[in-house]
């Protein structure tokens, strides 16, 4: 054995014997009393993990924007929190998806600064253990989550569950590997260890030696991951029908698995018993959701990301098929409008605040790559009448591609388009173009358009590269074509890209109709 790989070992022996600790603690916590103070524990985490830290990206944007502690104490006081994010957005206190991921500088006040990833990491956070982002070019960014973090996520978990109607039930995930620990964790935490960990690809993600350690430090029995990818849905289905009850059960996945798991089932005329989906990772859109209540199941959507973690959750009263309530205890949550690439189209971007001190990632009107519609409205479920009453919904991306929970974003993408194919198969980036729609049967899909004007062009050549290229800068990517070849998500499409009303082609373009509209 290698030092290294010993002291990986040890790393993940002394994680795992955290999480056993963590597992004997009683839970507290309390929505009211962190809403009841937002402006406080904003205010709080300035201090103490911006301006007293002079690396932090945020402390040179409060600089040149002219903000210091008493400054923004009193912005806060007169105007609130939301407000005087607002503002600050306006002064130039904010952080774009791709200055957050090193790939461009930040231009303020004509100054020049460039950051990486990991210089927005959480300054005084413990790591229990580690997810990876999507970042490219790299072997992506390890995101440290603390032990209060994962505390946090279990209580607020088992809250939620109970006001939804589902304490009690046992869950079984299909889930990719850090996001399976994450859920694994967070249900043991909670009481109630998941019955089964399915995931659609084999990773090291899921670090087993920690899993290992917990469990027989703690005697609960935290099930490791097992190999089920989405040809084989029906496996999934099968445990499903054989180990529900009339109490019903959880499955939490993303939300293409989800409807694969369901028709999958309907298919072999397989009975799964009363279940509620807790689905993410990419749109719940209004096709996909009908196609799984319609067979008797409940869907709950959640937004989350992995920078952040799970942040909004479903209404029960919803207005539209995605529509979720921010958890405006631990995150706050403005728009901006956001120019894209085009020069024509604007959409209202959200930008991110963290509140609470343990949080994964210091966020100061931080920009997830993402856009939707942000409300506040009564509605009447428990979580508007816990006072979380600001909505999301119709949520997409505008800067990466997003399917079976999986994405792919930045650089690569264009690196793809501009570059791998053009010297792979001919022509340039007018010549290819991907797009994310649903096919006939509900599901996301990614086209890849390839135009005509190329003759020879042999289309499985062109997936084949495709996913290659997708999965060859760190085990992140590698994941994600991994999920992507064995759902069959890419498809290679001859025809002309599509182009804006300007006239313009687009890297990724969104098209919101069925294929055979394309």
């Amino acid at each position: 054995m290698s030092i290294r790989t010993a002291r990986t070992t040890l790393g993940q022996v002394r994680r795992g014997l955290q999480v056993a600790h963590l597992l004997r603690q009683a839970p507290d916590a309390s929505v009211q009393d962190r809403l009841a103070y937002r402006d406080q524990n904003f205010l709080w985490t300035v201090e103490h993990h911006i301006l007293r830290h002079p690396g932090s990206p945020y402390h040179v944007l409060l600089d040149l924007a002219g903000y210091d502690l008493p400054r923004l104490t009193q912005l806060v006081g007169t105007r609130g929190l939301d407000a005087a994010l607002d503002q600050l957005w306006t002064d130039g206190v904010y952080v774009r998806i791709e200055e957050f991921k090193g790939w461009r500088p930040i231009v303020r006040h004509g100054k020049s600064f460039r950051f990486a990833e990991r210089d927005f990491a959480n300054p005084t956070a413990r790591d229990l253990f580690q997810m990876t982002s999507g970042g490219s070019r790299s072997r992506g960014t390890p995101i440290n989550v603390p032990p209060e973090d994962l505390q946090q996520q279990s209580r607020q978990r088992r809250w939620l569950l109970a006001g939804y109607g589902l304490a009690g039930r046992d869950a079984v995930l299909w889930a990719t590997p850090g996001m399976g620990l994450s859920l694994t964790l967070e249900y043991a935490l909670g009481g109630r260890p998941p019955l089964r960990w399915f995931s659609p690809v084999a990773s090291r993600v899921a670090q087993p030696i920690l899993l290992r350690t917990a469990r027989l430090a703690s005697r609960i029995p935290l099930r490791e991951p097992e190999v089920v990818p989405a040809a084989r849905a029906i496996e999934v289905a099968r445990f499903i029908s054989r180990r529900n009850t009339p109490r019903g059960l959880i499955v939490e996945t993303f939300t293409s698995p989800a409807l694969r798991l369901v028709l999958a089932a309907a298919g072999e005329n397989i009975p799964l018993g009363d279940v509620t989906f807790i689905v993410s990772g990419e749109p719940i859109t209004a096709r996909k959701r009908r196609q799984i209540e319609e067979r008797g199941y409940r869907v709950l959507p959640r937004f989350a990301f992995n920078e952040l973690g799970r942040i909004a959750w479903a209404c029960t009263t919803a207005a539209e098929p995605d529509d979720v309530h921010v958890m405006t205890d631990m995150i706050a949550v403005r728009q901006y409008p956001r120019l894209l690439d085009d020069g024509r189209t604007t959409v209202a971007a959200y930008l991110f605040t963290t509140l609470l001190p343990y949080a994964r990632n210091i966020m100061l009107n931080l920009e997830s790559g993402d856009y939707g519609h942000l409300e506040q409205r009564a509605c009447g479920c428990f979580l508007d009448r816990s006072g979380l009453r600001q909505h999301m919904h119709t949520i997409r991306s505008f800067e990466k591609l997003t399917a079976e929970g999986m994405t792919f974003a930045g650089p690569d993408l264009i690196e793809l388009i501009e570059e791998v194919l053009p010297r792979e198969f001919g022509g340039d980036s007018r010549h290819y173009q991907f797009v994310e729609a649903e096919d006939a049967g509900g599901f996301t899909r990614l086209y890849l358009l390839v135009s005509p004007e190329l003759a020879t062009v042999d289309a499985d050549a062109v997936r084949r590269v495709t996913l290659r290229q997708i999965g060859s800068n760190n085990p992140f990517t590698q994941l994600v074509s991994g999920v992507w070849e064995a759902a069959g998500t890419i498809r290679v499409l001859r025809r002309e890209p599509l182009s804006t009303p300007g006239g313009k082609i687009l890297h990724l373009h969104r098209h919101r109709g069925l294929l055979e509209a394309l």
